[in-house]
């Protein structure tokens, strides 16, 4: 949340100041009749449209319908993978509070999920992928969904991040 302040008072902050530049410009123009004075109001309204359509589109990318959510939970960083009803996904590895974002696309058969990449961030050891339900075993599982990292053999890769399942709007 205070990320959000924090862009929000240096935008404000920009704003005003390039409102302030525009009207200083406009009325030397005025005065004087030269283009030059025209070239910062100019500028700033192609970086604003281009700042507001980088944020429009990476918002639009972010809100996509989901299909299947998990999460690993590793205390300090934590790693997420939203897979979307289009055949995208978004993984977000983070630490600290400093995310990483890595796209790419996906197709699911069944429970197996096949990845575009065979690693991301050291955190994916594979493309392929496979959401099995697990019962409570005391020591590494609680009941329930998980996506594991499996070899071609559709065997479970030791020592690969093992993912929850936080959200699964598949139709079985």
């Amino acid at each position: 949340m205070f990320d959000y302040l924090i862009f929000l008072g240096i935008a404000l902050i920009g704003f005003i100041y390039w409102l302030w530049s525009v009207y200083k410009d406009y009325n030397s123009y005025k005065i004087t009749r030269t283009s030059k004075y025209l070239i910062g109001p100019v500028l700033g309204l192609i970086f604003l449209i281009t700042i507001i359509g980088i944020n429009w589109k990476n918002e639009s990318d972010l809100n996509k319908p989901t299909l299947v959510r998990v999460f690993y939970d590793g205390d300090f960083n934590g790693t997420g993978i939203d897979f979307k009803t289009d055949g995208t996904y978004i993984l977000d590895n983070s630490a600290i509070g400093l995310s990483d974002y890595t796209y790419g696309n996906y197709k699911i058969s069944g429970q197996k999920i096949t990845l575009d990449k065979n690693e991301i961030d050291n955190v994916i050891k594979t493309d392929l992928l496979e959401i099995k339900d697990i019962k409570e075993d005391g020591i590494d599982y609680i009941a329930g969904k998980y996506l594991l990292q499996i070899d071609p053999n559709g065997n479970e890769i030791k020592k690969a991040t093992k993912f929850r399942v936080v959200v699964d709007n598949r139709t079985e």
